[in-house]
């Protein structure tokens, strides 16, 4: 495990655990303790204040404000800083516009939950926005800590199908769909590997008990077969895309090789290559009928499938 993992691992785990001894840190990152104490002098370096306390109840603590895992940033000021970076790229006047555009994609990336922006006009919003990030994160880092450290979960959990159960699972990893956090684990209940999003579970008990990560497990092979993660099959699109999605597409970026080819004052050529199908028919769809799909035909026979039974259903 490099160094610098090992220091991301660390600052969770002192995030989730508030204070924590030099030997549990040791026992969850596999290194010695006198390496912990090392790593503690890296972050020192950085202006990351641990403060180490004696006693019997004593251990590691995260002090003061903790920059690098939390900027506080609120939703209001990075949508403002936004519309400012949209209005200054106009101005003759403005002498900074790369270094303000530089610092919003850095905000945007540290900060994704408050980008906003499209819920201001008739952009394409491909991925939802959790209904609620509080549930989402409530027990989030406690998770994590509890995925480095392998130690298993007891969990109440809310499934649409059976309500709220317990269970008793191995964390094996957070991933993100459609800005959406769900667990990767294996549920002692139901003897297999589950996805558990995280704003449905309710409560969480770290257990002393550790499990072992199955050596033939792959998480990306795993999510191929769940939620479609990291689907392997790519389409060469072209789109034919009129008003009023032109617009918002035309000035966003969602394919890999992306072109844009106005053909009129309303209408576009879309072209580019994407991966995922679930994603790519939802997508199209949200535009109505102010799409035609030119390619592949494949593709468009799919959605047209999907269509008709849509409409047997209504």
């Amino acid at each position: 495990m490099s160094k610098f993992s090992n220091l991301l691992k660390l600052l969770i785990l002192l995030k989730s655990k508030k204070r924590i001894k030099a030997k549990e840190l040791a026992n969850d990152l596999g290194v010695s303790e006198r390496m912990i104490r090392k790593y503690m002098n890296d972050l020192a370096e950085a202006n990351i204040n641990v403060e180490s306390i004696p006693g019997p109840t004593g251990g590691y603590e995260l002090i003061g404000y903790d920059y690098m895992l939390n900027l506080d940033i609120k939703p209001e000021e990075a949508i403002s800083l936004q519309m400012a970076t949209t209005y200054l790229k106009e101005c003759d006047h403005f002498d900074l516009k790369l270094q303000l555009e530089s610092l919003n994609e850095k905000i945007k990336i540290l900060n994704e939950s408050c980008n906003e922006l499209d819920d201001y006009s008739d952009n394409i919003v491909i991925k939802p926005k959790s209904s609620n990030l509080d549930k989402e994160s409530k027990f989030e880092l406690e998770i994590q800590a509890a995925c480095i450290s392998k130690k298993k979960l007891r969990i109440k959990y809310v499934s649409v199908s059976s309500g709220e159960t317990e269970r008793t699972i191995h964390p094996y990893g957070i991933i993100t769909r459609n800005n959406l956090k769900y667990l990767v684990a294996y549920c002692e209940n139901r003897e297999k590997e589950l996805t558990f999003k995280l704003m449905r579970i309710t409560q969480v008990g770290v257990l002393n008990n550790t499990f072992d990560l199955p050596s033939s497990f792959n998480i990306k092979e795993f999510m191929k077969n769940h939620l479609g993660l990291f689907h392997d099959e790519n389409y060469n699109l072209k789109l034919l895309i009129n008003k009023p999605f032109s617009q918002a597409v035309s000035e966003g970026l969602y394919a890999e090789n992306q072109e844009i080819k106005w053909i009129n004052s309303e209408t576009i050529i879309f072209e580019g290559k994407m991966s995922g199908k679930p994603d790519i028919i939802r997508w199209i769809l949200s535009m109505r009928t102010s799409v035609t799909v030119i390619e592949p035909r494949v593709l468009r026979d799919e959605i047209k499938e999907e269509l008709k039974k849509m409409l047997e259903t209504i």
